[in-house]
């Protein structure tokens, strides 16, 4: 799995630094600013399942029916995808329509039933074809449509071997039970507000061109980001099985897990200076002001980084409510700050913000690990929505305390 999705994800990485080269910096911003949509749609579409799906698999039906999931999911879909195109014609910019793909691609996507049953070849194939296409696409990319095209077509095929190598097999539990609140989905995609949405309001209250140098410089850290939320998801079906059936276990994997991370948050600090150089040669003259943001982006992501691992300890909890509250409150404050600052400061004032809201999600999250993370999780199948959400505390003296 490890393999197949670094070797994905650093080929789609080359890819965007193709087209940033070949589109220049507003062009380039265009269609960034277009992707961006276009996965918050998809993450829509996905309703949590790359956060959640995973432990629901993990958790054997405790969780409610997959099948229920899968179909609410397909649905959703297909309806965002149909407006995604809809906006691109009523915006004059049909080029951009094969975007919908994405959403399609994010909605679709199986990989968490892979995931979730510990097979990592099957997780990993899709995205490794997925970045090998965009690669191959963005070379041939001159224009807007044509690299609207380039990332269709990664992204279409990845959503069809997926759904080729992850069939839905029959239920011993949970068929009845479908429990498709929406709090991860809201966790999910606060998160990606957090890390994205500067970008867009970069292009409103700035410039296309300053979105486009932010959104480049920002493939660095994202790129990593990428990668290890795709190791993460390998972290959360083991947090969800120690979480119900040896506690000592799942303490001993969350402290060896944030020892590893501290290592990663590390060497991220480490090769910060090296990035100030890096970004002329990658992306070109014209996006040297993106080099200050990108010093400011990398401390972010080092913090991000060190806490990585409270993410699938959080889930495994099944304190959804919890979880999303955090989320979405940094996420709140995230976009109360950018409207503020980006005015002022601009690209830097964005990745400030960014530094901020990280710091602060990653010490609430702290706490709710700390709190909660002692003993087994609510069953969501039978517990009330509320129980379900939220549950009561697991160890009397942590709640004490």
């Amino acid at each position: 799995m490890a393999v197949l999705r670094l070797s994905g994800q650093a080929a789609e990485f080359v890819g965007w630094v193709v087209l940033a080269r070949r589109l220049g910096t507003s062009a380039y911003g265009q269609l960034a600013v277009a992707f961006l949509i276009a996965r918050y749609a998809g993450l829509v579409a996905d309703w949590g399942a790359s956060f959640r799906g995973a432990r629901d698999v993990a958790a054997d039906g405790r969780h409610g029916s997959i099948r229920q999931y899968v179909r609410k999911r397909t649905r959703t879909s297909i309806l965002l995808a149909l407006g995604a195109v809809a906006v691109a014609f009523a915006a004059h910019q049909p080029g951009l329509a094969p975007m919908a793909v994405v959403v399609l691609s994010l909605g679709l996507s199986r990989d968490w039933i892979a995931v979730g049953r510990e097979r990592g070849a099957r997780s990993g194939i899709p995205l490794a074809a997925q970045g090998a296409l965009v690669l191959v696409g963005s070379l041939f990319a001159m224009t807007v449509p044509a690299a609207a095209i380039a990332v269709a077509v990664g992204y279409g095929a990845a959503a069809l071997l997926s759904i080729l190598l992850n069939p839905l097999g029959p239920e011993s539990a949970g068929e009845d039970a479908a429990t498709t609140h929406g709090w991860i989905l809201a966790a999910v995609l606060a998160n990606q507000i957090t890390s994205s949405t500067d970008t867009v309001l970069l292009s409103l209250l700035r410039s296309t061109s300053a979105a486009g140098i932010y959104a480049a410089v920002y493939r660095l850290p994202n790129a990593w980001l990428a990668i290890l939320a795709l190791m993460l998801g390998s972290l959360l079906p083991m947090a969800t099985s120690s979480h119900h059936h040896d506690p000592a276990g799942h303490l001993h994997l969350r402290r060896r897990s944030l020892r590893v991370s501290a290592v990663g948050a590390a060497l991220i600090l480490f090769v910060t200076p090296f990035t100030w150089f890096l970004v002329p040669v990658l992306f070109g003259p014209a996006y040297r002001p993106g080099q200050v943001p990108l010093a400011i982006l990398m401390v972010a992501t080092a913090v991000i980084t060190f806490t990585a691992p409270l993410h699938p300890f959080a889930l495994a909890t099944g304190r959804d409510r919890a979880y999303a509250l955090v989320l979405v409150l940094g996420a709140s404050g995230n976009i109360g700050a950018n409207l503020l600052i980006i005015p002022w400061l601009g690209m830097t004032g964005a990745a400030l913000t960014t530094l901020a809201a990280q710091s602060v999600i990653s010490i609430q999250l702290w706490r709710l690990v700390r709190r909660y993370g002692h003993g087994p999780a609510p069953d969501l199948a039978t517990a009330t929505p509320d129980d379900a959400a939220q549950g009561a505390p697991d160890d009397p003296d942590v709640e004490a305390e």
